[in-house]
């Protein structure tokens, strides 16, 4: 019963990340912009317009919630909760590191762009962006999903383990009812 109570627990929680996304994207957007900026600030002059733009000398970054990479962190949140068989302490050790690796990753791509943008180089600022956005970051989360499951031997493999234990259970009461006549 623990563990279908867990199940349970889990898909009404990645329901409600789902859901509520914008209430929590904002906060890591914010997070975001702040640690870019500061990082932008060793090696340009920025400067922070309404709260989303960032200024570097000629040009300006628009920075909203992709550029976070909030997908990344929801993405990794998911798939913890979907995988059966982790604790919540280990749950919480998993987001912690993979999104501190998503965070480093961000950071720097981010560095990347700005130094493109500064140095006019627009097209490539373009495809590089497009690339790491598009492509690059759904990747790189399943890299650090990966990672995390090796380094934290978990066992199962996100939604599979318990559709297997469903079935194993449903099956075991469909047994149990035909042997006892229930």
């Amino acid at each position: 019963m623990k563990r279908e109570f867990s199940l349970i627990l889990r898909l009404v929680f990645s329901i409600f990340l789902i859901i509520f996304a914008s209430s929590y994207s904002w906060i890591i957007t914010k997070f975001s912009l702040i640690l870019s900026y500061l990082q932008l600030k060793l090696f340009f002059n920025p400067v922070i317009l309404n709260d989303n733009l960032i200024i570097l000398g000629s040009r300006s970054i628009e920075y909203v919630s992709s550029c976070a990479a909030v997908g990344a962190y929801m993405f990794l949140a998911i798939l913890i909760l979907l995988t059966g068989g982790i604790s919540f302490r280990k749950g919480m050790n998993l987001f912690f590191v993979g999104s501190l690796l998503i965070l480093l990753a961000n950071l720097i791509r981010i560095d990347v762009l700005a130094y493109l943008l500064v140095n006019e180089n627009i097209n490539l600022f373009i495809g590089l962006h497009l690339f790491t956005w598009k492509i690059l970051s759904g990747t790189y989360v399943a890299v650090i999903w990966i990672y995390l499951v090796k380094n934290y031997k978990i066992k199962e493999i996100p939604i599979v383990g318990d559709y297997n234990y469903l079935k194993k259970l449903l099956f075991w009461t469909l047994h149990c009812n035909d042997i006892f006549g229930s």
